[in-house]
């Protein structure tokens, strides 16, 4: 009976807690239940068929035709039909279906890199809120811990005053003191669950659910053993935001050749079963009415006041925008890819500098502490050395994750 009871203590206890969720699990839960992602999905799906429509756009099509004509000669009193079954194949067009269906399939390859560099996007954005998460709850641990000290001096402090070693005022620093840290560690509640409302949106699940973070290991690369020329020179040429510039480029340039296309006439071929003269619709069930056509369609627009020029001359504006936009937007690559990584390399080197902050502040608190244990030290100086303390903790948990997100941020530029 104690072993059921025992067990169902601790199931009441792993459901109150909610999920435990990793940051890899995170990720994962994002790019299976992330909203724009499934968004930005359907869109590939959706271009993938408009390229599949474009193919199609060179392939014969069949017609159904049917009109009725009002005639009051003496043949027909009433009007006749002429109906028909007519195919038609697309011969020359100038080159507006071919790169129609060129332009097609590189919106489709744009459209797919956008969605990998979309994952990307979300990979780091799940990264970030899941860092302040646990930022957060480490703040919120620190303050905890100075509370419970804090308390501890507070009764210390007030036996010493109920024994009229000291005044009403030594214990009022520490009780003002003890509120503002009450009031801390309200504060970094709320913004844990705001943050965690927006870590639920990204990973697409419900925000009633109870989730709880995993820790991260923050021990990640050492920032001189990354090859920066290298990720540098292959982030230009393969990573997807380059990618994706260099196709957007290569549409505008295709669209530009398409627009030649208003120059030059389009020629089909038309192959027809048709009924002519007919006095009812119904009559056009007798096979012998019926024949065979075979024709080619020409048709060229000779003049149009310019139209055609000032179209082309536009598509080719657009191209030498596209192509400028392209370059500047590589150079503000290479400047971004540069400063994540100073940014990686100052970050790495600070990690050791607060470490040793806060060691020392940590040292020198045992020693006031003792001493205003000993009434050796007034309050307020205990309590300016307590703050540093909790002070100089949070700058250090902060700068680990703080280099683990810049680490992040870096992967998320070379990719």
């Amino acid at each position: 009976m104690k072993k059921k009871i025992l067990g169902l203590m601790m199931v009441m206890s792993c459901s109150s807690f909610g999920m435990e969720v990793s940051l890899e699990k995170a990720v994962d839960m994002a790019y299976e239940n992330n909203r724009d992602l499934k968004n930005s999905k359907i869109e590939t799906v959706q271009q993938d068929l408009l390229y599949k429509q474009s193919y199609k756009e060179g392939l014969p099509s069949i017609s159904l035709e049917s009109n009725y004509t009002d005639d009051k000669s003496d043949s027909y009193d009433d009007g006749y039909f002429e109906n028909g079954i007519v195919l038609t194949q697309p011969i020359y067009s100038g080159g507006e279906i071919f790169y129609g269906i060129e332009g097609s399939q590189k919106s489709k390859e744009l459209y797919e890199l956008t969605y990998e560099k979309e994952k990307w996007d979300t990979r780091l954005e799940v990264v970030k809120e899941y860092i302040a998460i646990l930022q957060l709850q480490k703040t919120l641990e620190v303050y905890e811990t100075s509370k419970r000290e804090k308390e501890e001096e507070l009764n210390r402090q007030q036996e010493f005053y109920n024994l009229g070693l000291i005044d009403k005022s030594e214990i009022l620093k520490v009780e003002s003191s003890l509120y503002e840290n009450e009031s801390d560690i309200i504060d970094t509640k709320n913004e844990i669950q705001k943050e965690k409302m927006t870590l639920k949106k990204l990973m697409g699940i419900s925000l009633e659910k109870e989730i709880q973070l995993s820790n991260i290991d923050t021990e990640k690369i050492n920032p001189e053993k990354i090859n920066f020329e290298n990720d540098l020179k292959n982030a230009v040429k393969e990573s997807l935001e380059s990618k994706k510039l260099n196709l957007t480029a290569e549409i505008t340039k295709i669209e530009e050749k398409a627009a030649k296309s208003e120059f030059l006439p389009e020629v089909d071929l038309e192959y027809a079963y048709e009924s002519s003269d007919l006095a009812s619709f119904s009559d056009s069930a007798d096979v012998e009415d019926w024949q065979w056509s075979i024709g080619v369609s020409f048709e060229w627009e000779i003049f149009n006041f310019g139209s055609s020029m000032d179209s082309y001359k536009s598509a080719k504006l657009d191209t030498e925008k596209a192509e400028i936009s392209r370059d500047d937007s590589i150079e503000e690559l290479k400047k971004e890819i540069t400063s994540a990584y100073l940014e990686m390399k100052t970050l790495y080197s600070l990690i050791e500098t607060r470490k040793k902050a806060y060691e020392t502040s940590n040292e020198i608190y045992e020693i006031d502490r003792e001493k205003y244990a000993n009434r050796l030290l007034d309050t307020v100086d205990y309590l300016q050395t307590e703050s540093d303390l909790r002070e100089a903790q949070v700058n250090y948990i902060n700068i680990q994750m703080d280099y683990y997100q810049a680490y992040e941020e870096y992967l998320n530029l070379i990719k």
